[in-house]
């Protein structure tokens, strides 16, 4: 019989060419699990960083707010900016009500002050840069500058400087100016109220204001009641809204940019005493200075005697805060008001300044810090911060005349009156205590401060 031949076994690969298989799949495998694990881990952190940019105030501001060319959000080239009669662009920033103008290209958002802290004489030249109204709201070299600004916490934390420019409104258009400045804190520009709609949008509140900017004859520009821009000459008097500019990427503590809900800005471990509530006895206070750990304080209602409201004239004939004038409001504060508070002994001597806003002595901002009283019960002077935003019809310390007897009165609305010291008007008082005696509660108006 013929032998069988062995069948030789056939290998699909020789050994060479198996191995070099095998590390070129392990190398595809590598290469594949490598670029996966690039590509999984860039997903997540650009889904992470959209999640927490969801999270700040130019997120949630772009999030909420579809791009329109109606009411609402518009985007140019310099970002995005709200135009019309909104009711989403509320924010709670250092205990004080803004809306949002816009959210800048680089994520940075200017906010103004829906409230006027403030109402005084615009100054002696119309120029922005050398008005009373600079030297209030920013830290100069000048003595006294920055009351605005030290009602903020750790400022640096949370501006950036806002860039503006003095532009000019003639026949109803702007012409830009091309000097640009830039300050943590300015007023509202003729040029983003324009542009958010003028009178038909949410920056048109009835009060009166100031704008920055100038009129093509050179004259001061402000916002009337209906909303419309007004020339004026730099001697007026009325209310400033406060613009600023947030960093970007600032974390939200809650809201939905609603009145009754705003975007609240979450300040961490900076603590803001300014604009919280205190509770004295049966009155409810706000704070509107915080200095050296003495918090000067504005009551939040009229003043109270005996039971009711109590309104009273200034003097007799004598517009300065006279403390020995027994028929003075200066002398019923700080005797029988003062004597009847449960809490006179926590009370701190203060000064108070009283200096002369008028033609005699001019309308220099410093010119109030010329004269001051000593005393525990005082009254707002005309370049105090308001945070009293309740109360209107009331008497300031600053004469405007001490030779036909006139003093300052503040309405809400952002005027700043003279009347004749005869005249009974509403009070609101200011006093002054030791911010280590506060031992409880938030500062909420729901929870406000208590002492102990």
């Amino acid at each position: 019989m013929a032998k069988k031949k062995k069948k030789k076994s056939r290998h699909l690969f020789g050994k060479k060419e198996f191995l070099f298989n095998f590390f070129s799949i392990l190398i595809v495998m590598m290469i594949a699990i490598y670029f996966g694990g690039r590509s999984f881990y860039y997903y997540s952190k650009q889904n992470m960083n959209k999640k927490m940019e969801a999270q700040t105030l130019n997120g949630l501001i772009i999030q909420n707010n579809p791009v329109t060319t109606g009411e609402g959000l518009h985007q140019d080239k310099e970002g995005y900016y709200f135009k019309g009669a909104v009711q989403n662009n509320y924010v709670m920033f250092a205990n004080r009500l803004f809306r949002v103008v816009r959210v800048n290209s680089d994520n940075t958002v200017k906010i103004a002050s829906e409230e006027l802290p403030a109402s005084f004489i615009w100054g002696e030249k119309n120029s922005y840069r050398k008005s009373n109204f600079r030297t209030w709201l920013v830290k100069t070299e000048k003595d006294y500058s920055g009351v605005y600004y030290d009602t903020i916490p750790t400022v640096k934390n949370f501006l950036v400087k806002t860039s503006y420019t003095e532009d000019i409104l003639k026949n109803n258009k702007i012409i830009d100016s091309k000097r640009k400045y830039n300050d943590y804190i300015s007023i509202l520009s003729i040029h983003d109220y324009i542009v958010a709609g003028g009178k038909n949008s949410y920056l048109n509140n009835g009060k009166i204001f100031y704008l920055l900017g100038l009129s093509s004859d050179k004259e001061n520009l402000y916002v009337e009641e209906d909303g419309s821009v007004q020339t004026c000459d730099n001697l007026s008097v009325y209310g400033v809204k406060p613009t600023l500019t947030l960093k970007n990427n600032l974390a939200v503590s809650g809201g939905d940019g609603s009145l009754a809900n705003p975007y609240i800005i979450d300040q961490g471990e900076n603590k803001n005493y300014v604009g919280n509530y205190v509770k004295l006895g049966n009155d409810i206070w706000k704070v509107s200075s915080d200095q050296n750990g003495v918090l000067r304080l504005q009551l939040n209602h009229y003043l109270i005697y005996n039971g009711v409201e109590f309104a009273y004239h200034y003097s007799d004939f004598n517009s300065l805060f006279d403390l020995n004038d027994k028929k003075s409001l200066a002398y019923f504060l700080n005797t029988s008001y003062l004597t009847s508070l449960p809490y006179s002994g926590i009370l701190l001597d203060a000064d108070f300044f009283v200096g002369e806003i008028s033609d005699d002595t001019g309308y220099k901002y410093t010119n109030i810090y010329k004269n001051k009283v000593t005393t525990k019960v005082g009254l707002m002077n005309i370049f105090d911060y308001h945070v009293n935003t309740v109360s209107e019809d009331y008497f300031h310390m600053n004469a405007t005349s001490q030779v036909g007897s006139m003093e300052y009165v503040y309405y809400k609305n952002g005027l700043l009156k003279e009347v004749d010291v005869k005249e009974v008007k509403n009070i609101i008082p200011v006093i002054a205590i030791s911010r280590d005696i506060i031992k409880g509660g938030s500062g909420t108006e729901a929870d406000p401060y208590i002492v102990g």
